[in-house]
């Protein structure tokens, strides 16, 4: 018998059976299209940032190198103006040069030569290093005796030194020529540069022109050539493509001898003096994108997963409410029917009233009208502008104010046209005038009484919006404000083209909050030539 019953309620509870079964078929289906495009995007953004903090990376390293080369840039502008210099100023300036590169940590070593049928000699009193000097007088004497001037960039170990040597070389005439240079401790470089930069995810290695190691997270690299990193990436591809723009990089996976790890490598170029380096940037894949990602993976599961049950949940307990409140709502069916056909047509007027006050809220063209306005007075008038800005930033902080009974204090709506006429003529300059007078005994204590939120902004609008007026033939609005009403009159010349848009919900709406208080002495009319409205005061 009970499994009768059952069935019976089975059969007649099916269809949200059914409903439920579709609802998690359409949950699971939409889940597996959306996750593949929220982790798409979630690696987009993560390439963003990674770009990001390569293009930053870049940029520090380049200005490190920069500020290094400064010193043979001095000697350079000196060696090329050489001929207006008499040898002996010339001497005293680079030797000056040369012993202030000294005063870097990260410069082992600074010389100068000179080259003359007589051989190499070395300029200044600062020792210099045999091995060094014997590299540098074996480099020089190979050197084609045709060159004017020519750049030197090598890097050599020396022991447990990897120095990274520049020379800038210039032929100052036919018989003499001189050689400016410095040696920078690229062992010295890595340690200040490890010490002066925050370690992030990743690590970056820097090479010259050559694939020869400048820097690296692990110094036992530096000096030695790194051909595996050009692999699939060659040095040529990478030192002649154009100037870098965002996103540009040339990239590869492979497997980090560093990390041992699956990594992706951005390979970019930066000038130091007119030499190129190469920055190359690994990241590893599985400990940002992948991970990363997978985790965004995993937390849009659990808030889908989470979302579904509440509204499972909260299915159940609606239709359990539903029927509840069904049941109660017959017993007062009639009564309300009797209050719904009272107020139908107000609450039908109300709605439309509500939707007109918000699209006032977010008006897109009273808006652009207003940035327009703006756009202009910050070339012609920039003081005024400012004003312009604060009056406007008032007007949308009243109207996205919360209202009790759709009623406002005659006070704060006049000191709301006040803000709100001041943008309307700077658009229409002398176009339009508004005139308000108090002639009331009380003068503040009638400022106090209410009146329809928005209602004297409402008629000022649909006299803008309606009449048609010009520089010689300006609209006139005129707001007297009585003891116990506000008369609003304005200049009736109606346009010949009318506003499609325009409803006559303005004036319904006042008329028929109105008649929501009670108060039947509102009226709008054309007389002698001009439009007038009859604001009664509430309170």
């Amino acid at each position: 018998m009970d499994s009768n019953k059952f069935l019976q309620k089975f059969k007649k509870h099916q269809k949200y059976f059914y409903a439920s079964l579709i609802l998690i078929v359409f949950f699971f289906a939409g889940s597996a299209l959306i996750t593949p495009k929220i982790t798409s995007v979630a690696e987009n953004l993560l390439e963003d940032v990674i770009q990001e903090n390569l293009n930053s990376k870049k940029n520090s390293i380049a200005f490190e190198f920069n500020n290094l080369n400064s010193f043979l840039v001095y000697s350079e502008n000196l060696l090329n103006d050489s001929s207006k210099v008499e040898f002996q100023q010339l001497e005293e300036k680079l030797i000056l040069i040369k012993d202030l590169a000294l005063f870097s940590d990260l410069i082992s070593d600074s010389f100068l030569y000179s080259i003359t049928p007589k051989g190499i000699e070395k300029i200044g009193a600062s020792p210099v290093q045999k091995e060094s000097f014997h590299f540098e007088k074996d480099l020089l004497t190979r050197l084609d005796p045709l060159t004017s001037s020519k750049y030197i960039d090598t890097v050599i170990t020396s022991g447990k030194k990897v120095i990274y040597k520049k020379m800038y070389i210039k032929k100052r005439n036919e018989d003499t020529t001189l050689v400016a240079g410095y040696d920078i401790d690229l062992l010295a470089f890595w340690k200040y540069f490890s010490e002066n930069n925050e370690a992030r995810i990743g690590y970056t290695v820097v090479t010259d022109n050559r694939g020869v190691c400048l820097l690296h997270p692990e110094k036992e690299y530096i000096g030695q050539k790194l051909d595996n990193y050009f692999e699939s990436v060659p040095i040529y591809n990478i030192l002649n493509k154009q100037v870098s723009a965002p996103g540009s990089f040339q990239k590869d996976e492979t497997t980090s001898e560093y990390l041992n790890l699956e990594v992706r490598r951005y390979f970019d170029k930066f000038t130091v003096g007119n030499t190129s380096l190469i920055i190359i940037e690994s990241f590893p894949l599985d400990m940002i994108l992948k991970e990363k990602t997978g985790q965004i993976h995993n937390y849009f599961l659990w808030i889908s997963l989470l979302a579904f049950v509440i509204f499972m949940l909260l299915l159940l307990v609606s239709r359990y409410q539903l029927k509840k409140e069904f049941i109660e709502n017959l017993k007062i069916v009639e009564e309300k029917e009797k209050l719904i056909n009272a107020n139908e047509k107000y609450q039908k007027e109300n709605a439309v009233l509500q939707l007109t006050q918000l699209k006032k809220k977010i008006n897109p063209h009273f808006l652009f009208n207003n940035l327009n306005s703006l756009h202009i007075l910050i070339e012609s008038k920039p003081e005024l502008s400012q004003d312009f800005v604060l009056k406007l930033a008032d007007v949308y902080r009243y109207l996205l104010e919360n209202k009790e009974g759709n009623l406002i204090t005659v006070k704060k709506e006049i000191t709301f046209l006040q803000q709100y006429f001041f943008l309307q003529e700077i658009r229409f300059k002398n176009s339009m005038k508004v005139l308000i007078t108090n002639d009331c005994e009380d003068k503040e204590g009638v400022l106090y009484k209410k009146i329809p939120f928005l209602a004297l902004e409402t008629l000022v609008e649909n006299a803008i919006k309606h009449t048609e007026f010009t520089k010689r033939n300006p609209l006139y609005i005129e707001i007297s404000i009585k003891e116990q009403h506000i008369d609003v009159v304005n200049n009736y010349a109606p346009r010949k083209i009318k506003n499609k848009d325009s409803h006559k919900i303005g004036l319904n709406y006042l008329e028929n909050t109105y008649k929501y208080y009670n108060v039947t002495s509102f009226k709008a009319e054309v007389s002698d030539g001009k439009f007038k409205c009859h604001l009664p005061l509430l309170g």
